[in-house]
């Protein structure tokens, strides 16, 4: 192979082989063929094969020594134990003594690559995003926060499924399972969340392309029954109708339809306050009315004085309105009360009229038959 040098080195051949000291190229050097530098590790008769430049040595090393003030230097190594790697390929920052780029022996082949687009691909040569992650079975990308406490997380894709994991908790906080439909979860920049839906106009909005959706809560140790459905459906008349359904198979246990309409299978049991207090008619210091104050003031108002108005087509409240007739109710009870320990005074007040005219009359009787008698004999 024939080699082109230039004549400082032709001097520099000519030169015994026994010096041993520096050679200095003040000029261009330029070879043509291959370059081997280890000292006696290169051989004469080195098969360099394709190989331009090759260095040889237990740790085979090229440094960039930056003479510029205050500006790094540069070593890129092999097997370098120092690096944490006994077998690899390191560069090192000399300055601060860091070690940014390390890949270590018998990696897998593409495990990194920087297409001409800039995308990087991280097992795969034809990364298609700008970071594309590529491997079998499972793939996985972990953050890890190294400072105080440690936190790691992994988000993790599959044929199956996308999961995010806390992998100091050993816990899947959210999954996507493969094939999920469009608008699953969508976050909006107003922070409303749409389930369902892109565009949804409420802090929560679950939404279904049916006549009907809803959302299911569930106590998974509840002792019977573990879940509730509340569903908004098109109803019987497709106004509308907003249903609750404990899920144990017997249908819902409320209905509320777009009139106001409400239905409920069970008993409706109320909680609220009496301003009128329902019992206080029972305690001492309560001015019980007359009756006929009473029946005046209640033609005067047109209702009953504590019951409060009623009238059609306007709402009221179930729990204030029971309260009050309950009060009135009260009333009645005291009222009817009165007028029969009236009426029983009566009747006892009768009953003695009826005796003592009783006796009036046997009196009255035993009067007369006597005066017959006398008329009769002329003895009394």
């Amino acid at each position: 192979m024939k080699r082109r040098l230039t004549a400082i080195g032709l001097l520099a051949l000519a030169l015994p082989a026994t010096a041993h000291s520096d050679e200095v190229v003040p000029t261009d050097l330029i070879v043509t063929g291959n370059i081997c530098t280890g000292g006696s590790l290169c051989v004469d008769g080195e098969s360099f094969g394709t190989t331009d430049l090759r260095i040889k040595g237990t740790i085979p090393e090229i440094q960039f020594f930056d003479t510029t003030t205050g500006d790094s230097t540069w070593t890129v190594s092999v097997d370098n134990p120092m690096s944490g790697l006994a077998n690899g390929f390191t560069i090192k920052n000399e300055t601060n003594l860091s070690y940014p780029f390390r890949i270590e022996e018998n990696a897998p082949d593409s495990a990194f690559f920087i297409g001409e687009t800039g995308r990087i691909g991280l097992g795969t040569v034809i990364p298609r995003a700008d970071i594309h992650v590529a491997g079998g079975n499972l793939v996985t990308l972990r953050l890890e926060d190294t400072s105080g406490t440690t936190r790691a997380w992994d988000f993790n894709a599959s044929s199956t499924a996308f999961w995010i994991r806390d992998h100091t908790s050993d816990t899947v906080p959210m999954a996507i399972e493969a094939g999920a439909p469009n608008n699953t979860l969508w976050l909006e920049d107003t922070g409303n969340v749409g389930i369902g839906t892109f565009t949804p106009g409420a802090p929560l909005e679950v939404s279904n392309d049916d006549t009907f959706s809803y959302f299911r809560i569930s106590a998974t140790q509840a002792a019977i029954n573990q879940s509730v459905d509340v569903t908004f459906t098109g109803g019987p008349l497709g106004t509308g109708e907003l249903r609750y359904n404990i899920v144990d198979g017997d249908g819902p246990e409320m209905k509320l339809n777009a009139d106001g309409d409400i239905e409920i299978g069970g008993t409706l049991t109320t909680a609220g306050s009496c301003s009128v207090g329902c019992d206080a008619v029972f305690e001492d210091a309560y001015d019980l009315p007359s009756i006929e104050d009473h029946h005046a003031r209640t033609l005067a108002l047109g209702h009953l004085p504590n019951v409060g108005p009623t009238r059609d087509g306007e709402p009221w409240d179930v729990t204030d309105k029971m309260g009050r007739m309950l009060n009135e109710l009260e009333h009645a009870h005291l009222f009817i009360a009165g007028q029969q320990q009236r009426i029983t005074r009566q009747q006892e007040e009768l009953a003695a009229q009826r005796a003592e005219l009783d006796e009036t009359r046997a009196a009255l009787a035993a009067l007369t038959a006597r005066l017959d008698r006398i008329d009769q004999t002329g003895q009394p």
